[in-house]
């Protein structure tokens, strides 16, 4: 009787698992499908998440992975921020192998920042530029003190937009290299002032770095700077004027 009980029972466990049907192919991609789509009508390039689709594919990120990698980026989309820095900071994570928590995080605070700055500067979001913001955004990113950006933007914001953005990248270059803000506003307010600020004061920072490995203190190269900026000259003024002579701030070798 046990026996006959035993083989009914299995027999009926048996036509309970045929009667469900079977698991379509992909199903538990369904998820990750839906923001792979979501990402590229939004804009994030198509490349990027093919990157991410095919980690998944290949076993090395699980669905669950691939799918928290990409919802950073759709938010940062929806709210009109530049993708290209954080589509290169989820690239380079992944081909570091670096874990996508770790990467998940990163992004989200690259994001953080961004809105920071997005916040301070004027106009609406959708017509900021984008330049201005990944500049800043960057540098705060990278260790720039967010009372810095902020004084930046609440005195300069009313300059032409190309010497906006070339005092932009200065302030977030020098910031990361540790020149006080004090004195990065003194040669901004001269260069504005005389409206000399032209694109090559971006690479400012060259000059500062090359100007403290000859022993110059940063206050001295703040004052000569601003002085050449008061007068329209350029950096290679500069450079004269702290005591050597440069061929190129952009690469080449500078000699006395």
């Amino acid at each position: 009787m046990n026996k006959r009980y035993s083989l009914h029972t299995l027999a009926l466990l048996l036509v309970l698992c045929l009667s469900f049907p079977a698991r379509p192919a992909g199903a538990g991609d369904a998820s990750l499908s839906s923001l792979a789509d979501r990402a590229r009508e939004c804009g994030v390039y198509a490349e990027t998440v093919d990157r991410v689709r095919s980690s998944v594919a290949s076993g090395d990120l699980s669905e669950t992975d691939g799918a928290s990698l990409l919802e950073p980026l759709i938010e940062a989309c929806g709210r009109k921020l530049p993708l290209a820095p954080l589509e290169d900071k989820l690239e380079e994570g992944l081909s570091k192998r670096v874990r996508p928590a770790l990467i998940v995080h990163a992004l989200r605070t690259r994001i953080a920042d961004y809105l920071f700055v997005a916040e301070l500067l004027p106009g609406p979001r959708g017509k900021i530029d984008p330049r201005v913001l990944v500049a800043l955004g960057e540098g705060v990113s990278k260790g720039v003190p967010r009372e810095d950006v902020k004084a930046y933007i609440a005195e300069f914001s009313g300059q032409p937009p190309e010497a906006f953005l070339t005092g932009a990248e200065m302030v977030s270059l020098l910031g990361q290299a540790g020149f006080d803000y004090a004195l990065t506003r003194s040669v901004l307010k001269a260069g504005f002032e005389a409206d000399s600020l032209t694109p090559e004061w971006r690479y400012f920072i060259r000059l500062v770095l090359i100007a403290r490995q000859r022993g110059l203190t940063d206050r001295d190269i703040a004052s000569g700077a601003a002085a050449v900026l008061a007068d329209g000259g350029s950096m290679g003024d500069v450079s004269i004027r702290l005591g050597f002579t440069t061929r190129s701030l952009t690469g080449r070798a500078i000699s006395n």
